[in-house]
């Protein structure tokens, strides 16, 4: 973090958000405009193959707290999102999704009880989510998942809107590449021993574009990399190889 860093640094994936983006980074400049830090956003475009690429350029002409990084090719989800907290410089990082699901001002409440609670991180739980009814059950049952495998009692580990130090997230090894990354992100904070707080926020309607996820075909991808990650914290707390 150098000398001059923002105090938050909004860091978010993008693919395939040509319909979107817009005016999800609107939002997001109106809202960090008029709050009484200095603010950063970096989205990492992940080799959107519409016209995501030349929005954002034009984006960035627009608002000077924007910073873009960018993949040739799509590698997914937890590879966009690790690329864009790596960029990141402030002295706290927010994590949302770029399709405009989330409300980036919830943050404020994030960062209060961050502070406040001596958390290292504040997770989002989503109350009344506005998705499928298969993806509102699938979420139930992997917290139930992740709450009887890993211990992490939280009520929505796989919410994309968090708040947590900066250092702490950008020291964080991020495996995933797709679903299970918000999820990651909790488990490897409290396998590490860092404070997770959580906070109720809202969630809205994708009001453009289409989901990238497949239902079954994330589900058990999901499964298998919380069995490959059970697997590899257990056999880092028995010294056996090194978390990373």
């Amino acid at each position: 973090m150098t000398e001059h860093a923002p105090y938050l640094s909004v860091a978010s994936p993008c693919f395939n958000e040509e319909e979107s983006i817009t005016a999800v980074v609107e939002e997001w400049d109106a809202f960090l405009s008029k709050v009484p830090y200095e603010s950063e956003v970096v989205i990492c475009n992940d080799g959107s193959r519409d016209g995501t690429a030349s929005v954002l350029a034009e984006l960035q002409r627009r608002f000077p707290r924007l910073r873009v990084v960018s993949f040739e090719r799509n590698g997914g989800y937890g590879r966009a999102l690790s690329a864009a907290i790596g960029a990141t410089r402030g002295r706290h990082v927010v994590t949302i999704d770029s399709d405009g699901q989330f409300d980036l001002s919830d943050c404020a409440t994030m960062l209060d009880q961050l502070e406040k609670g001596h958390y290292d991180c504040v997770t989002g739980y989503r109350m009344g989510k506005k998705d499928s009814l298969f993806r509102v059950l699938a979420d139930r049952g992997l917290n139930l998942l992740v709450r009887v495998v890993f211990g992490v009692q939280l009520r929505d580990t796989n919410c994309a809107l968090k708040v947590a130090t900066g250092d702490v997230l950008r020291g964080l090894p991020i495996e995933a590449r797709g679903y299970p990354t918000p999820t990651e992100i909790c488990v490897r904070l409290v396998a590490r021993g860092y404070r997770v707080g959580e906070v109720g926020i809202s969630h809205r309607e994708r009001a453009r574009g289409a989901s990238k996820l497949h239902p079954f075909r994330t589900a058990w991808s999901m499964f298998r990399f919380l069995v490959y990650l059970r697997m590899k914290l257990a056999l880092a707390a028995a010294n056996i190889i090194s978390e990373s």
